[in-house]
């Protein structure tokens, strides 16, 4: 990147827009920027990174504090560079976000921050963080490598030359981007350490299943003593302890094996005496069932003739019931007969009362037509009346309307006769003094519209009494508005007119109709119109259908009246003989007397328990019988044996079963926590081998990353170390020639900390004393030549280490007030022979010796009222 031109505006001390060209200073390529301090020297710098990166080369300058306070309330703060990269030119403007005064308002408003970048080509891209990943693809650095390179700032490597070896490294490592080696550093002693934590955690679970076996294992005498001489030291034997085990495990399993024989012998003892003693308790029950059977038998046999006199009683009473089936239809039947009686005498009753109320209104009924006419004929009059009332109401009012019609008309048109007539001497005053009008218009030199001569000597003059042709215009308007007012009050008139004559022809109608009912309403009788008169149509419509209803309910009542006669007869008979059959089949039942027959008869619930008893007795008698046949066969061929005896038996061999069993679970337990032990322990001991040697392998990594080794070299120092050799390599060609050949700079070899692990330690070769020295020992002036020099070789390796990356802009900020004129001399021989690299190199200096030496320079004016820069070349 080499800059072409810089605009600065609004921008710290600049008031105003400034302007650097730097094509002309290309020609030297180094040039020198001076000035008064506070004059705006380094701004130059800070606003060619800000154009750059959005960001500012001092790390005391931020980016929303540059809004100048010289400049005026429309000047704009910004910065805008031309610069070539690659053969291309590129255009950057950027403003930061500030606060300025408002120009039509008081207090502040902000300005929003802003990029733009023109490419070669035309394009342009927009938005601050695009513009900044646009330039670093361009340059391949980002800000941090473009300040390392490009802009030498007061005093920063000069700290570095003297700098202690940590904080050479948090530079180096920032230059570099090494912490990708601490990362590793840290990333391998992490690994370690879990490594570490898993071998320890393995041994700490081995160390819980040995704890575990103590507490769960009840060893022999002998075999307790072992276990304790191999768990009792501070750290265990596995492998020791894993032999004993696995021998432990097999002697157990031996012993529970043959307790699991004797086991299961005595269990078979035991089995045979409890069957034994399960059969001598069933004969002994049998025989127990056989005598209680026996006496329930007799007891079965003493209710014999109870029971048999309970089922002749139970024949006679199912006998009884058998009948009541036919009696109950004889008392059906003699109820039905009664009740029918009773609905005949009531049915004779109503039939009665509705043929009398039938006499009475016989006269009505036959009149109903003549009453019917009645009702019609005075709804109609009624009817014609109100319409004709209405009608009569209506012709009022339209007569009434009629008038004020012809009275409006009448008006009208005397209003519309009287403006005719000032309309018509107006219009014909005009026509008659046409002449006047014209002669007003005329102007010399212009010709009359009538005889066509623009001389006009004598012109007609106007009589001022005269109107013109607007209020002649203005008065035939109103003529014809009260014209339409006349023609529509006309319309209006004729059809109110009309309307009167329409409304007198339906009068004269509906006077007729109500004369012609008069003449029909007095054809019907007086009795008619009487009962018309005196009751509402509604009650006659009901009382019409009261009478017609009745006449329906009376002759249905008189049908029914002789279907319940004859049917009333056909039941009296079918009664008596079926009181006939009842009677002659109790008699074959036995029953000759109706009391025997009553006596008998009892409810269904007492036969059925009576019922149920019987039969209950002849199924116990059965089940009794069978019951007894069959434990006398099973009892036939069998001795009764002592239960007591075979039961103590059962208990002793219960006792040694137990015994047995207890031992059993003892050496099954034995078994399983030995083996489950041993199992685990085994498992757990391939894990542990496996894990020491990964751990092995990863401590031997992290000690050699993290210096942990003879000569306490971390890997990231090894890195860093051949960098800053490189670095001092390059320093030592330019320190040579600034120091006339007296001094070479040396990265100390050895630590002098044995406590530290940095080792980027710098000494200087004085060739005078042919000893090396502390670089702390140089004077300001020889310390300000080993930092250029240091500064100019970090250049040259950073540009070599990235890709091939060159730097065609170069800006040293202060430093050359402690030389004398030879080193000034040699410094500006140093910078010329870069200069001839097609590098581009501004220096910020006091120094008057500069200014001889220098001769294109950038010169910065300081006044009351903000800097200015002019640019001076020789």
């Amino acid at each position: 990147m080499k800059p072409i031109r810089l605009i600065i505006c609004g921008w710290g001390p600049y008031r105003g827009k400034q302007e650097i060209d730097f094509t002309a200073l290309n020609r030297r390529g180094l040039f020198l920027i001076a000035g008064p301090t506070g004059a705006g020297k380094t701004t130059i710098f800070d606003a060619l990174t800000y154009a750059l990166y959005g960001n500012m080369s001092g790390e005391m300058r931020e980016k929303n504090s540059v809004r100048s306070d010289f400049a005026d309330v429309d000047t704009p703060t910004y910065v805008e560079l031309v610069m070539t990269h690659g053969g291309g030119e590129y255009k950057i403007y950027r403003n930061p976000e500030y606060l300025r005064p408002r120009k039509r308002a008081e207090g502040f408003t902000k300005e929003k921050e802003k990029a733009v970048l023109t490419e070669p080509d035309g394009t342009i891209l927009q938005g601050s963080s695009e513009v900044t990943r646009r330039i670093q693809e361009l340059l391949r650095l980002d800000y941090r490598q473009f300040k390392q390179l490009s802009m030498i700032a007061q005093g920063e490597f000069a700290r570095l030359l003297s700098a202690p070896p940590t904080e050479k490294t948090r530079i180096f490592r920032e230059i570099f981007g090494t912490d990708l080696y601490e990362k590793m550093a840290v990333t391998l002693k992490g690994k370690a350490s879990a490594a570490y934590r898993q071998v320890m955690e393995c041994r700490h679970k081995m160390d819980e299943d040995i704890d575990l076996i103590t507490r769960d294992c009840a060893f022999d005498e002998e075999q307790d003593r072992k276990w304790q001489e191999l768990t009792s030291t501070g750290s265990y034997y596995y492998e020791g302890i894993i032999d004993f085990l696995k021998a432990e495990a097999a002697d157990s399993r031996k012993s529970w094996e043959s307790s699991l024989k004797a086991h299961a012998k005595k269990e078979e003892e035991v089995q045979l005496c409890a069957g034994r003693l399960a059969k001598a308790q069933r004969v002994q029950s049998l025989f127990e069932k056989l005598e209680k059977e026996t006496e329930k038998r007799s007891r079965l046999k003493e209710q014999e003739g109870e029971m048999e006199e309970a089922e002749r009683k139970l024949r006679v009473q199912e006998a009884a019931a058998g009948l009541q089936a036919d009696e109950q239809r004889v008392k059906t039947a003699e109820e039905y007969t009664d009740r029918l009686e009773k609905l005949i005498a009531e049915a004779k009753k109503e039939i009665a009362e509705l043929s009398g109320q039938k006499s009475r209104e016989e006269s009505f009924y036959q009149k109903r037509d003549e009453i019917k006419a009645a009702y019609e004929i005075e709804n109609n009059r009624r009817n014609v009346i109100g319409q004709l009332r209405k009608l009569q109401a209506a012709c009022t009012d339209t007569e009434e309307e009629l008038c004020k019609l012809q009275e409006a008309y009448l008006s009208a048109e005397q209003e519309e006769e009287k403006k005719k007539v000032v309309f018509e001497q107006a219009q014909k005053t005009y026509r008659h003094c046409i002449a006047g009008i014209l002669g007003e218009e005329l102007s010399e030199g212009i010709p009359c519209p009538v005889c066509g001569s623009v001389h006009h000597p004598n012109p007609a003059v106007r009589d001022q009494a005269v109107p013109d042709e607007k209020q002649v215009r203005n008065l035939k308007s109103i003529y014809e508005e009260k014209q339409k007012i006349r023609i529509e009050l006309h319309g209006k008139t004729a059809a109110c007119a009309a309307k009167r004559e329409e409304i007198r022809k339906q009068i004269e109608e509906l006077a007729y109709e109500t004369d012609r009912l008069d003449n029909i309403q007095s054809k019907i009788t007086a009795s008619a119109r009487s009962y018309a008169a005196e009751n509402p149509e509604e009650q006659f419509s009901e009382q019409l259908a009261g009478y017609e209803k009745r006449l329906a309910v009376l002759s249905e009542k008189e049908k029914k009246l002789k279907e319940q006669e004859e049917e009333l007869a056909g039941k009296r008979e079918s009664c008596q003989e079926l009181l006939k059959a009842f009677t002659d089949q109790r008699r074959k039942a036995g029953f000759k007397r109706e009391e025997d027959y009553k006596k008998a008869l009892v409810s269904e619930q007492e036969r059925r328990m009576l019922r149920e008893r019987i039969q209950e007795y002849r199924q116990n008698c059965r089940a009794n019988e069978e019951l007894v046949r069959h434990l006398e066969e099973e009892t036939a061929n069998t001795q009764r044996e002592d239960g007591s005896m075979l039961e103590g038996l059962l208990k002793e061999l219960n006792e040694q079963k137990g015994r047995l069993f207890e031992e059993q679970m003892k050496l099954g337990n034995r078994v399983r926590s030995v083996e489950m032990g041993l199992q685990s322990l085994k498992e757990k001991r391939e894990l542990l081998v496996q894990w020491m040697a990964d751990y092995s392998l990863l401590k031997d990594l992290d000690d050699a990353a993290n210096g942990n080794n003879k000569k306490r070299l971390v890997f990231e120092q090894y890195v860093l170390a051949s960098y800053f050799e490189h670095i001092l390599s390059a320093a030592n060609i330019r320190l040579r020639m600034m120091s006339g050949g007296r001094y070479e700079l040396r990265r100390v070899s050895q630590v002098s900390d044995g406590r530290s692990k940095d080792n980027l330690e710098i000494e200087v070769l004085d060739y005078y004393t042919g000893k090396y020295r502390s670089v702390k020992t140089l004077s300001g002036g020889e310390s300000f030549k080993a930092s250029l020099a240091l500064a100019l070789g970090m250049s040259d390796v950073v540009q070599a280490t990235s890709g091939g990356i060159r730097v065609e802009a170069l800006f040293i900020d202060e430093g050359f007030g402690s030389l004398d004129g030879e080193s000034v001399e040699q410094a500006c021989l140093t910078l010329q022979s870069l200069v001839e690299k097609d590098r581009l190199i501004g220096i910020i200096s006091h120094v008057p010796e500069l200014a001889e030496k220098i001769e294109s320079q950038v010169l910065i004016h300081k006044t009351s009222t903000g800097s200015s820069i002019e640019v001076m070349v020789s």
